[in-house]
């Protein structure tokens, strides 16, 4: 029992060191790190208002997630069905993902307007080039062998698709979704920090203007927290969507 719990047990272990050498050590020398009491009073203190903020964040890089990696995985379809257009695909993804985003955001708010669209949009973009990458990659780690193999039983193009094509691309996909998810989160702020009433990166917006650290340094906890979480869904997700695969396997046996 305690074997099988001892990856959570060193996590909690480590993480309540960091808080106390953080409380005790870094934030006495560094005045201007708050220590995580001031962070926790003043999470307490707003919780309202920073729960709400947290909801704005969290949807527009929940719709900038789907949206994003939706688009991604739909030309690497298109990229698998017509092979010559992989290459302008994958150029495009590298142009789109080489502009910065801080430039490409008030572009995106001039021309979607204000509201939810554009941020929405920002987001999309943080992910786009992760998940089009290794999407086209997943589709194209197959074996000769394996295409012979359906080959010979007849099996169509749609079949080889379906019990080829998308068992090989989806530890890729996985494996993108964990960086995508950090990713539209900090998409998500950089477009708050352009033209939004609610969110977090509104809230870093003021609070770095009106230098109010520990508020600061609270909505980036909870920034944390939202990109953590969806590292979680997307572990958890792996974990059904895949179970066959060597990573999962492993991880299991080390638990076990």
């Amino acid at each position: 029992m305690l074997r099988r719990h001892r990856p959570l047990l060193l996590a909690l272990v480590f993480t309540a060191a960091a808080l106390l050498l953080w409380q005790y050590v870094i934030a006495p020398a560094f005045r201007a790190i708050p220590s995580p009491s001031e962070i926790a009073t003043v999470l307490e203190e707003d919780w309202d208002t920073l729960w709400a903020d947290t909801r704005a964040t969290g949807e527009v890089a929940l719709l900038g997630l789907i949206v994003g990696s939706g688009i991604a995985i739909g030309l690497a379809l298109v990229s698998l069905v017509a092979r010559s257009l992989e290459s302008a695909i994958l150029r495009l993804g590298l142009a789109l993902y080489s502009v910065p985003i801080i430039v490409v955001a008030p572009l995106l708010v001039l021309w979607l307007g204000q509201g939810q669209k554009p941020r929405v949009a920002i987001s999309a973009l943080a992910v786009f080039f992760i998940v089009l990458v290794n999407t086209i990659r997943g589709f194209r780690a197959t074996t000769r062998e394996s295409h012979e193999l359906l080959h010979v039983f007849s099996v169509s193009r749609l079949g080889v698709l379906r019990y080829l094509r998308v068992p090989s691309a989806l530890p890729y996909l996985m494996s993108a979704l964990k960086v995508a998810v950090p990713a539209s989160v900090f998409g998500a702020v950089i477009a708050e920090w352009i033209g939004a009433n609610r969110g977090l990166g509104v809230v870093m917006f003021f609070s770095l203007y009106q230098f109010d650290v520990p508020k600061l340094w609270a909505a980036m906890v909870l920034t944390t927290g939202i990109a953590l979480a969806g590292y979680a869904v997307v572990a958890l997700a792996e974990r059904v969507v895949m179970p066959w695969h060597e990573s999962v396997q492993t991880s299991r046996l080390e638990t076990a």
